[in-house]
């Protein structure tokens, strides 16, 4: 028997033991795709590993059945939390293990992808860091752990190098290619770093990277450019396992929680708190597929644990909209269209009813008309229509949390930058609802009674209750306007509610043009901000200009790097209570746009630190014009006003010491070492460290 029959004879084994005894949908949408996909071609596989195991997120009923379901059906642990872990699983034995009643859920999801000068005073993170040895400030994230899960990483730039010239990586979770399949490395020798100059992302691939390089200098970086926390820790994972395979880029499930859990895994060991910095996402929020990963996100997330994600950049209000509901409309024709990529394009559809579709699709000279229903489907699933220039599946996923019914429409292309648009004839038996990823909704008719927006658009992970969520706010714009308009939020920027319904994101930060470290490609030539030549090599060292919510969202993760310093068991809670109570709110809150406003570092610090509540006089900006300065025990106050008073004050509210600005200065004798807030006058205050 040749190889395809057999994998054909298995997969009609699978399906028939899955229909027979497995319930619904104990597996995941893309997981049951996976499995009717072994025998597909090449071009419509939504993985690049061996078609044989499949490593996937698997919950037990309890975590000490965990290990005898893993030996009864062949499976290798690879990430383990108790009753939900990351196994790796031969593909014939998925629907016997689904079957068991040990096993609760077995889920798979990807898609997930790459969702300082000006952001550091909008953010109003200068007056904690001062960042010019030997004259710190109160905070720079030292003793803090920042980890960046992200795609490319110079680790020899000199924006993540220290005094020594060593790399800030204590640890980095890295690929080799082997026979065209991934091998993990894993360092912690700052040397070997060093050495290895670049993440496998960055030098290889058909969609290599420098993405983690921007992000990371952003929330860490030092020197030119400094971002938020320029003294802490950095740990990286390269979230592009396999560079080689066709879909690099896309990452799944089941890697964001490893890479998570050896990140919270490495803090414990170490004994410091972390922050977690995802610029990546699914940008369509809006699905009941990944709740594996919220769950186990909520267990791995808690003091000294937090995971801060991009809320993505789905947010085109004219140009590119993404949801849609018809209202009281039981047809419409909806037209979307976009650019074909080599990933895939997902429309959801919510409805409490049947539908059925009729879409005339064009992809480039490839012009076809789809008809089907979804009483059409067997076990949730159609089978793939597979078309020159692309393979199109549609199936059932879980329902939503109101009990109507999800289905998923997915374009796989084959080739890219091709012209793409489906225009879609629906009928339902009640109201219905779409969620488009990439394609954006252009019109609908009738158009009288229909709704078009960019609501749902927020990005998973930023959607999980316990990850904060951050969109791109406009800080800066190009001289050609090319960025909004400054002092709103990005156009780009996506917009909540959550599919149950909660307000994302949970805050805003600067996130337009913003200039930071990043390994040269000729790609990103025309982003460089400046550059220089290394000498002996071709290589460039460049720092440059990108947004999106990928460099809003390590600005708030270096935020939190320094407020951890200053209480390292912070919580997620604590974090979103002070985001609330101190972040500056640029439309009425709550909403699903720009969540509680623009963040302030420095009113959160205040917070963080209690000062607000013990010295209810202190002021909670910084001065105008003035820039303090320690030197031993004499604090200058550069720009001040002869005679100004000063209050000092401990961290209990108790006053240490009251004077006036003499000669530019006051002097601190007999303060003992420690972190202080000073009052300067009605002008303002700020923290210093003695």
């Amino acid at each position: 028997m040749k190889t395809s029959s057999r994998w054909l004879l298995t997969l009609c084994l699978l399906l028939s033991v899955a229909a027979a005894t497995a319930q619904p949908f104990k597996l995941s949408g893309s997981l049951r795709e996976m499995l009717a996909d072994i025998n597909g071609n090449a071009a419509s596989r939504r993985f690049a590993d061996n078609p044989s195991r499949i490593r996937l997120i698997m919950k037990v009923t309890e975590a000490r059945q965990m290990t005898s379901v893993c030996n009864d059906y062949g499976m290798l642990m690879v990430t383990d939390l108790g009753y939900i872990a990351v196994v790796d699983v031969p593909a014939s034995n998925i629907a016997k293990a689904a079957s068991d009643p040990r096993v609760v859920r077995m889920e798979k999801e990807g898609g997930f992808r790459f969702c300082l000068d000006e952001a550091r005073k909008t953010a109003n993170v200068n007056p904690i860091v001062n960042g010019e040895s030997p004259l710190p400030q109160a905070y720079t994230g030292k003793g803090v752990i920042v980890g960046v899960l992200d795609g490319g990483v110079q680790y020899n730039h000199p924006t993540f190098l220290d005094a020594n010239g060593l790399p800030r990586f204590r640890k980095i979770w890295d690929f080799d290619s082997k026979d065209g399949q991934p091998e993990p490395v894993v360092l912690t020798n700052a040397a070997d770093i060093l050495a290895r100059q670049y993440s496998n992302s960055s030098c290889n691939g058909v969609m290599a990277t420098n993405h983690g390089s921007h992000v990371a200098a952003i929330a860490v970086g030092s020197g030119r450019y400094r971002g938020m926390a320029p003294e802490s820790d950095i740990i990286f994972s390269d979230a592009t396992m396999n560079p080689l395979s066709e879909r690099s880029f896309e990452i799944y499930s089941d890697y964001l929680l490893t890479s998570v859990k050896n990140m919270t895994d490495y803090a414990t060991e170490q004994q410091q708190p972390l922050v977690i910095n995802i610029s990546l996402g699914n940008n369509l929020g809006f699905s009941t597929e990944s709740k594996l990963l919220q769950e186990a996100f909520s267990l791995l997330t808690g003091p000294g644990r937090i995971i801060v994600a991009a809320n993505g950049n789905e947010g085109n209000v004219e140009e590119m909209r993404h949801y849609f509901h018809s209202g009281s409309n039981l047809a419409e024709s909806i037209f979307l269209k976009g650019q074909s990529m080599p990933m895939s394009y997902d429309i959801i559809w919510k409805t409490s009813g049947a539908l059925s579709f009729s879409l005339d699709i064009s992809m480039d000279t490839d012009n076809n008309t789809e008809t089907f229903s979804t009483s059409q489907l067997t076990d949730g699933m159609l089978p793939a229509v597979e078309r020159a220039a692309y393979t199109m599946k549609f199936l059932q996923l879980d329902d939503a949390p109101d009990g109507k019914h999800i289905y998923r429409l997915r374009f796989i292309p084959k080739e890219a930058r091709l012209p793409f648009s489906v225009t879609a004839v629906v009928t339902g038996e009640q109201s219905f609802e779409a969620f488009s990823k990439m394609l954006g909704i252009i019109s609908a008719t009738p158009a009288e009674g229909c709704t078009i927006s960019n609501a749902y658009t927020s990005a998973i992970p930023g959607v999980f209750p316990n990850v904060v969520a951050v969109g791109n706010y406009c800080n800066r714009v190009l001289p050609n306007g090319v960025e909004d308009v400054v002092g709103v939020m990005n156009n780009s920027s996506s917009w909540g509610p959550t599919w149950d319904g909660r307000n994302k994101p949970d805050v805003s930060a600067p996130g337009s043009i913003i200039s930071a470290g990043n390994s040269y490609s000729p790609r990103n030539a025309d982003e460089v901000v400046e550059s220089y030549d290394i000498a002996g090599s071709d290589a460039k060292e460049t720092w440059v200009g990108q947004s999106g919510s990928s460099q809003a969202s390590p600005t708030v993760a270096g935020i939190v790097a320094l407020w951890l310093q200053a209480k390292p068991d912070l919580s997620p809670d604590d974090v979103f209570s002070i985001i609330k109570k101190t972040s500056h709110a640029i439309e009425p809150i709550p909403n699903n746009h720009s969540g509680a406003g623009v963040i302030d570092a420095y009113a959160g610090m205040l917070e963080v630190l209690n000062l607000p509540a013990s010295v209810p006089s202190l002021s909670h900006h910084q001065p105008e014009n003035v820039n303090f300065r320690l030197v031993s025990d004499v604090l200058y106050a550069d720009g001040a006003d002869e005679g100004t008073p000063v209050t000092v004050y401990n961290l209990t509210g108790t006053v240490c010491l009251k004077a006036t600005i003499q000669q530019g200065s006051i002097a601190l004798n007999g303060l003992q070492s420690g972190v202080y807030a000073i009052q300067l006058g009605t002008a303002g205050s700020t923290l210093i460290r003695k």
